[in-house]
């Protein structure tokens, strides 16, 4: 039976605008040397290609030249003009030393498919949002794919929840135009040398688990977290703060007994992924050499968390 194993200990709440923050501690970390995507790129150790000269939305050529291993998170976003288009990372990837791998991506930028004009390429200072993390976390479980007329539609709403014109459809535009909101936010909120994860909450209702294996990916992530969340919790307004620890573990429960498949990488990425799906929770986990690596978890649109007492609350 595939299980989680939710054993970490539970900050009180964080809150900062109408986003509130629980801090889940572990003094039990997996050991790691992995290279973050953004890191391997600004040391030069990873190259990133279209596929060949054509290009195909769907992947893009990823290769590892350190002596280290790669870990590419799901939702990343990885833009600049040496690529025909931004893309979405579709899920958590591990690649080996000196390997070269097909990285399973999604466009986030619809009216652009141009030749590489210049040499730059990054990832994005914010994880993709919220709801299209959902939506996509859905149709990889259902399909093994995501759907990308959804995602396009998905980032057309966004752009104009904030009234942001793009000539190219991407959410970068919004992020840099609305850059010093997204940095008060993220700025507030400060890290403990035991966290390892993080459950948010907008408004009075939570929305995602995020936990890493060490504290140290915590803390690259966390700013990146926390921006896609600001996506999602603009003009939303309720101040209505009603959560604690309670609601945090009856999420894990949803969580715990939701439908799972185990689902092996390709390529020769390291680790093995678990999917997990419900009526009411979605997301994934690696997890590698049998620990805990990356867990993404969402509480899906418009479902609160039960206030009831039942089989999984």
């Amino acid at each position: 039976m595939l299980n989680f194993n939710f054993n970490y200990n539970i900050s009180d709440t964080v809150k900062k605008n109408n986003i509130t923050i629980f801090f889940l501690q572990s003094k039990t970390k997996l050991e790691n040397n992995f290279l973050t995507l953004e890191e391997s790129i600004s040391k030069s150790l990873v190259d990133i290609k279209e596929v060949n000269s054509k290009g195909t939305i769907r992947y893009l050529k990823v290769s590892n030249k350190s002596n280290q291993k790669l870990l590419i998170l799901g939702s990343e976003q990885i833009i600049g003009n040496a690529l025909k288009q931004n893309r979405v990372v579709n899920n958590t990837t591990l690649v080996p030393e000196q390997t070269t791998i097909l990285l399973s991506v999604s466009c986030c930028e619809k009216n652009r498919w141009s030749p590489a004009v210049a040499n730059n390429i990054c990832t994005s200072e914010s994880l993709y949002f919220t709801k299209g993390r959902i939506n996509n976390s859905v149709d990889i479980f259902d399909n093994n794919k995501t759907d990308q007329f959804k995602i396009w539609d998905d980032i057309a709403e966004k752009l104009d929840e904030f009234n942001t014109k793009s000539f190219t459809g991407t959410l970068e535009d919004t992020y840099n135009k609305n850059k010093l909101y997204f940095d008060e936010i993220t700025n507030y909120f400060k890290i403990n040398e035991n966290d390892v994860g993080v459950v948010a909450a907008i408004g009075n209702r939570l929305v995602n688990v995020e936990i890493f294996s060490s504290n140290k990916l915590l803390k690259i992530y966390f700013p990146k977290i926390i921006k896609s969340l600001v996506f999602e919790s603009y003009k939303k307004t309720s101040q209505n703060y009603l959560l604690g620890l309670k609601d945090v573990y009856k999420l894990f429960r949803l969580i715990e007994f939701s439908e799972k498949k185990l689902h092996k990488p390709y390529n020769d990425c390291l680790g093995e992924e678990i999917r997990f799906n419900s009526d009411r929770v979605v997301g994934s986990c690696l997890n590698y050499k049998g620990k805990l690596l990356h867990f993404s978890g969402f509480l899906k649109d418009d479902m609160n968390v039960p206030l009831f007492k039942s089989k999984v609350a």
